[in-house]
């Protein structure tokens, strides 16, 4: 993941990218290029936002990636999240939420240590956020990384036979339907 050059204020980066064809990550000055989606990465997001629909029960939803969250002076974009109350919204901009329920990182080979490692940490900084999901898109890995009484635990899951759980939610989901139509798999 690339840094800029120049170092912007909060507000002279929500200007700066409204004029921008790309997506960035804003931390603390530092601005980061999204890396560009993968075919594998796609079909995850596109799996995975699916299947969550499919399994959560209201008044939680499921939102695809192109929303930004606000975590102090960091504006994150993770690939889907979850929102279990309705949304609140920083200074009124409908593109970036301030409560997420549940964020989703598809890790890459050029995303995954800035994923887990700054965003991660600052995730973690949210009172909102009941769990972190990493989903790899080289091999079948789910994450979750669960608030319990101000701790994160961590379970994973690896075969297609298993079913990641978010138990805060209540939320079931198949690994079979997360990992469906991936070429490497076969």
């Amino acid at each position: 993941m690339a840094t800029a050059e120049k170092l912007l204020s909060l507000e002279e980066f929500l200007a700066w990218e409204k004029a921008q064809a790309e997506r960035y990550e804003y931390v603390a000055g530092s601005i980061y290029a999204m890396a560009g989606m993968s075919d594998e990465h796609n079909q995850l997001s596109t799996n995975l936002v699916t299947a969550c629909a499919m399994h959560l029960a209201p008044p939680c939803r499921v939102r695809a990636e192109g929303l930004k969250v606000q975590i102090g002076a960091t504006f994150l974009y993770p690939d889907a999240m979850i929102l279990c109350s309705p949304p609140l919204f920083f200074n009124a901009r409908r593109d970036t939420i301030l409560n997420p329920t549940v964020v989703f990182e598809i890790l890459s080979e050029s995303t995954e240590a800035f994923d887990r490692g700054e965003k991660f940490r600052r995730y973690r900084s949210l009172s909102s956020l009941k769990a972190i999901i990493f989903v790899s898109q080289d091999r079948i890995l789910v994450e979750c990384w669960s608030r319990k009484d101000d701790a994160w635990q961590a379970q994973e899951w690896e075969t297609l036979s298993e079913i990641m759980e978010i138990e805060a939610l209540g939320l079931q989901v198949p690994l079979a339907q997360i990992y469906d139509g991936l070429e490497f798999l076969g």
